[in-house]
């Protein structure tokens, strides 16, 4: 998950220094199913993490668990709210702050600033990491949710309105934020994904750095003289994406190119029912092999907060990819440089079917997103911006 990657991105950066690192974490980590393994623990501290400290208590999942269930599907808890920081997980991290001292808090989410003051530490000695603005995102999966019908998906079965890039236009939108933004511009130094976050919290006093996702770049040796591809978890954006694509883009893609196929990976494909030209493959163990092959990737995902990491991880295996303006705003992509922008679902047309029959600007616009993704979202830069930013832009020793 997105979310995790960048996590990781974060502790490599940090275990650059000479710091003594400390890791805390509930039992289920954002987005995951499943506890900390001993590996991932003994992963951690391989990159240099002195401890990992673990918090596990069935209480706090029953409360959490609750706490949903009040909400229901309305998707507007608030910070505090025990979904987020259950009251003994508060408490256990309270008491682990105090037991260690640190120097310095590194927080993910602005969801975990009650954790903050249970550890009595003055926000503006805190850092604070904002993959997602958390309340506007549930806000918006929530309205996704409620509209979609019970898996597996088709795109007859779904309403319309579902499937309108303005669905995210509304008013319920509009002020889910403004809480969680305040409590932003509180802290000493907040990194920020996305540069149109990064300048809300910015106009509110914040001193905030935007600082998008980075990546490794994948093995060179690109056939791309397959299928399209999508790579996408089971997320309701994912979900009302790829429903657009093959509701909006797909029957006069293959009506024009009868040969048109895209290759569905990850969780989603297998809550997506049968579609003509659309050929699901599961979890793919290696997803490196699949994008070497692939001609081109799509982002039909027109919601959600942050970046979407799935459009800098193609580009870093050198596929072109076709995006929707709105999350190609938070991208590295150039229009026609390095891949493809599209404001409709004529153009998404459009820009497949050129893609699908041109290789040469396969290649070209390939190579260009891999050398993009190489030189301006290098890992080890990015490390070393971290770092500078937390010598530099905060008053923490």
């Amino acid at each position: 998950m997105g979310s995790q990657v960048r996590a990781l991105e974060l502790v490599r950066a940090l275990c650059g220094t000479s710091h003594e690192i400390h890791l805390a974490s509930g039992w289920n980590p954002p987005d995951s199913g499943s506890g900390w393994p001993l590996e991932a623990m003994d992963a951690m501290r391989e990159l240099g993490v002195k401890d990992v400290h673990v918090h596990r208590s069935r209480l706090d999942d029953l409360l959490g668990w609750a706490s949903r269930m009040m909400v229901g599907r309305r998707g507007n808890a608030p910070i505090g709210a025990w979904r987020f920081t259950p009251p003994g997980q508060v408490r256990w991290f309270g008491r682990l702050a105090k037991r260690i001292r640190p120097d310095l808090l590194l927080m993910n989410y602005s969801v975990s600033d009650p954790m903050v003051v249970a550890a009595g530490f003055d926000r503006k000695r805190c850092v604070l990491e904002t993959h997602d603005l958390v309340l506007l995102n549930k806000r918006m999966v929530a309205s996704v949710e409620r509209a979609l019908p019970p898996p597996p998906y088709h795109p007859e079965a779904v309403p319309r309105e579902l499937l309108d890039l303005n669905w995210f236009h509304r008013p319920e939108f509009e002020d889910a934020s403004d809480r969680e933004i305040e409590v932003c511009s509180m802290y000493g130094l907040c990194f920020c994904i996305s540069s149109r976050e990064a300048e809300r919290i910015r106009a509110r006093g914040g001193n905030v750095v935007h600082l998008p996702m980075s990546m490794a770049c994948g093995p060179v040796g690109n056939s791309r003289d397959g299928a399209a591809i999508l790579a996408a978890g089971p997320n309701a954006f994912n979900a009302q994406g790829c429903l657009w694509f093959a509701s909006k883009v797909l029957p006069s893609l293959r009506a024009r190119q009868p040969d048109f196929v895209l290759e569905l990976t990850g969780a989603l494909s297998g809550k997506v029912a049968p579609i003509d030209g659309v050929v699901p493959m599961g979890v793919v163990p290696d997803l490196a092999e699949r994008y070497l092959q692939a001609r081109f990737a799509i982002c039909p995902v027109f919601g959600g907060t942050g970046q979407q990491v799935k459009i800098v991880e193609a580009m870093a295996h050198g596929l072109a990819v076709v995006a929707l303006a709105e999350p190609a705003r938070e991208s590295p992509i150039v229009h026609g440089v390095n891949g493809l922008v599209c404001r409709d679902e004529s153009e998404f047309a459009e820009a497949c079917l050129a893609l699908w029959n041109d290789p040469d600007m396969r290649r070209r616009l390939g190579e260009a997103a891999r050398e993009t993704v190489r030189t301006e979202l290098n890992v080890d830069k990015y490390a070393a911006r971290v770092r500078g930013c937390l010598e530099s832009r905060i008053q923490w020793k």
